[in-house]
């Protein structure tokens, strides 16, 4: 019976030093911020850094959920909250929900022939300080991989994926946005090369694929740059090549769509832009459950270097030569 205790003992308390997501907050410019945490219970050498930054009106708490733990076990992973954001149209004020200071919005913007001028959600909130401040404290209290640490968003958090990238890529690695571009008030300065991916259906309902058009209430506002435009400025701006190296991701689940990847690189500085295309895709987050790819793997891929090479009657001649 001893026995028995002693091996139920053992159980829990692994279980209870296990690494877990855990809410913590922080005082930051006079505004208790909140965000989630991921360290590794028992962490192998210095361990890697990778933020993820939720879409509008979401939460950390859900947003931390997208499975990386699994993927990268001796990954410290952060789930910051954006604040809510107040519009005011037309006299009212209206609650946006959560939105990241990642320059998303639009100019000249009339709503039922009242014209209500610019817009751009929470453009006073200092979010980028508050990303920086979370990672400074990481530097501080662990160790850290600092030439491993990424961000990740999706939809509005996509827009501040580029905004960190553009603004800080003296601090942060590689960047993958999902659905979410360069917002329209953000200017193109970039700070240095970065590796960037970019993932976006055609059909996207809420942020275009063609021209990064916002739904609001029937009006098509553009704020910010079209997917395939802000794959074009990563590309030119790290001077990668124009030729890109395509995989075709194997069509297997009745969903209606494909997934078509483009990966541009810089055979001299080592720098990759990255697109996966989704053809038929819509404004969400995509995993292999029900669909061809999973889109936390392949940006895990992504940050880990792991390409996907097509296949090519050439190579294989060459490997069967070889053997």
């Amino acid at each position: 019976m001893k026995k028995i205790f002693t091996i139920v003992a053992l159980a829990l308390c692994a279980f209870a030093l296990s690494a877990q997501n855990v809410e913590r907050t922080m005082e930051f410019e006079g505004t208790t911020r909140k965000y989630m945490e991921h360290i590794p219970a028992t962490p192998n050498g210095s361990m890697p850094v990778l933020f993820q930054l939720h879409g509008l009106g979401d939460n950390c708490n859900n947003f931390s959920q997208l499975g990386f733990e699994a993927l990268a076990p001796n990954w410290i992973i952060i789930t910051p909250e954006a604040t809510n954001a107040t519009l005011n149209i037309m006299g009212y004020n209206m609650d946006a929900g959560t939105a990241w200071a990642a320059g998303v919005g639009g100019e000249n913007i009339t709503y039922m022939n009242f014209p209500i001028g610019d817009i751009e959600l929470n453009a006073g909130v200092n979010d980028e300080g508050f990303i920086l401040a979370i990672l400074d404290s990481l530097e501080n209290n662990f160790d850290i991989q600092r030439d491993s640490i990424f961000i990740t968003g999706f939809s509005m958090g996509g827009f501040m994926s580029n905004k960190m990238a553009v603004k800080h890529a003296d601090r942060i690695t590689a960047i993958a946005s999902v659905s979410g571009t360069l917002g329209h008030f953000q200017p193109f300065e970039p700070t240095g090369n970065i590796n960037t991916m970019h993932i976006h259906g055609t059909s996207d309902e809420t942020i275009s694929y063609a021209n990064a058009d916002f739904n609001f209430n029937g009006i098509a506002i553009p704020v910010g740059l079209g997917a395939e435009a802000l794959v074009e400025t990563w590309r030119n701006y790290n001077q990668c090549s124009t030729e890109p190296i395509v995989y075709n991701f194997e069509d297997t689940k009745n969903d209606g769509l494909t997934f078509e990847q483009y990966t541009y690189k810089n055979e001299e500085t080592g720098n990759k832009t990255v697109f996966i295309k989704v053809n038929g895709g819509v404004h969400t987050w995509y995993d292999d459950a029900h669909n061809d790819i999973d889109y936390t793997t392949e940006i895990y891929k992504f940050f880990t270097g792991q390409e996907n090479v097509p296949t090519s009657i050439e190579s294989n001649v060459a490997e069967n030569f070889s053997i």
